[in-house]
This record gives structure tokens, C-alpha cells and sequence, in this order.
């Protein structure tokens, strides 16, 4: 029997490397992004993924687009929401649209595609929901206002979630990656230690998730790093987090 997964942010980055990963051990994919045209290579290249081409950002789209699906499939078996996106910010100028851009597509689409797609997820007999967040909520870093502000808002909610599903066998699993390289992380102008190959960081997620981790957090090195800081006093803390600011 066909298992179905379902894949936001798949056009590139670590959701293709997903997206491909799941479809050459013979799932059937719904590859979900905005570019038609990386979707469209993607099912030409891999006919287990089907290109699912959709702003997610756009509730009423979004809820349209799950109720054609809803007709196509029979159930959904695993849902990786993954869609995100990194802009930093000038505080000296607060960018108000940076972080309604931001909060909209890390945060809310999460919440609307949870909302939307949770009845095809418990037609599965092992539905799985996996939120990818980030470890960059578990320290203040410079000009991540934004960013980190959502991804604390997302391993919130996934957390939350967990609580008021247990008896509804849907499996939540919180992902929490650090550095990947991926088009994303490619923009950076700064160190990022502990930087991962998208097809390492995509093997773990599958491992974690095939065995029913509750959360996955990697690297591991740089995990027990922030776990570190954080055992620091408050104040200084405080100094080693402004010691980072970049120029």
C-alpha cells in the first residue's frame, strides 16, 4: 500500500533533499512550494513526487488547494512542514514588514496548514506531523529578532500541540536543525559552526522521524554549545551574546 508524505518548502533546500530522499524509498510525495518550475523538475526527475505548487501564506488558497488533495489521496502518513525564511534586521530601524513576512510563513502558514490538513492525517493508521523550527530560539542572536522570534513561537506551538493530540494518535515530532547548508543558510555573512551537507541533515530527520522521536535536534555539538550558554548567569549571558554582534 502507497504511503503518502507531505512536504512544505520543497523547491529546494532541505525540504528537496526530503522530497527525494522519501520518494527513492517509495513514498509517494506532495512536494508543496511556491516555484512551479523547481517542483515541475523535481516530478520529472523523481515520478514519486508530485508537484504541489501553492503560497502557503494565503489561507483560502491554501484550504482550496488541501480540499482538492483531500479528493486525490486517501489519507496523509506524514506531513514535514518546513517552509521558512531568514531576514535579518536593523534595529536601529525596526522593519515592521520583515517581521509580518516573517511570523506569516514561519509561523501562522504552520498553524493554518496544521489546522487544514490534520483530517487527512488521521485517516493514516501512523500519521506523523513533524514542525521544523530551528535551534537558533535557545540563544539571542544578533539581527535574528525576527527569525528567532518565530522559530521560539514554532517549538512552542509543536510542543503545545503534542499535549492536546496524545490520545488522537497523531505523532508530533519537533525538529530543531542548526546550521545547513542550504540557498538559505548560502546568504550568511558570518561563521556558522558545526555547518551540515542537506543530505546529512535530511538522514537524520528521516532517522529521527522512522524512529519516533518526540524532537530532533542536531548537531549534536552545537546543541550541547547553546546548552552551555545557557547555563551562564543571565548578565553574563547577556555580554557573550552582545560579544557576537556583527560589525
Amino acid at each position: 500500500m502507497a504511503r503518502y508524505c507531505l512536504i512544505t518548502g520543497a523547491s529546494s533546500g532541505l525540504g528537496r533533499e526530503l522530497a527525494i530522499q522519501y520518494a527513492d524509498a517509495g513514498w509517494q510525495v506532495i512536494a508543496v512550494a511556491r516555484s512551479v518550475n523547481a517542483l515541475n523538475e523535481l516530478h520529472q526527475q523523481h515520478k514519486g513526487i508530485h508537484a504541489f505548487p501553492l503560497d502557503l501564506t494565503d489561507t483560502q488558497l491554501l484550504s482550496a488547494a488541501i480540499d482538492q488533495l483531500a479528493q486525490q489521496i486517501p489519507a496523509l502518513d506524514l506531513v514535514i512542514l518546513n517552509a521558512g525564511s531568514c531576514d535579518y534586521v536593523d534595529v536601529s530601524n525596526l522593519p515592521l514588514d520583515v517581521f509580518d513576512r516573517t511570523m506569516a510563513l514561519n509561523f501562522q502558514s504552520v498553524v493554518a496548514a496544521v489546522k487544514l490538513l490534520m483530517p487527512l492525517l488521521q485517516k493514516s493508521t501512523e500519521g506523523t506531523l513533524a514542525v521544523v523550527s530551528s535551534l537558533a530560539h535557545l540563544f539571542p542572536f544578533t539581527k535574528a529578532q525576527a527569525y528567532g522570534a518565530s522559530k521560539a513561537a514554532l517549538s512552542y506551538f509543536a510542543d503545545s500541540l503534542r499535549v492536546d493530540l496524545t490520545d488522537s494518535g497523531i505523532r508530533v515530532c519537533l525538529i530543531e536543525p542548526g546550521f545547513v547548508d542550504t540557498p538559505l543558510t548560502q546568504k550568511n555573512d558570518f561563521k556558522m559552526p558545526f555547518l551540515l551537507q542537506v543530505s546529512d541533515a535530511a538522514g537524520r530527520i528521516r532517522k529521527g522521524l522512522d524512529t519516533h522521536q518526540l524532537r530532533i535536534r542536531f548537531p549534536k555539538r552545537l546543541v550541547f554549545s547553546l546548552h552551555l550558554l545557557n547555563l551562564l548567569p543571565y548578565s553574563l549571558r547577556c555580554k557573550v551574546a552582545a560579544g557576537m554582534r556583527q560589525p
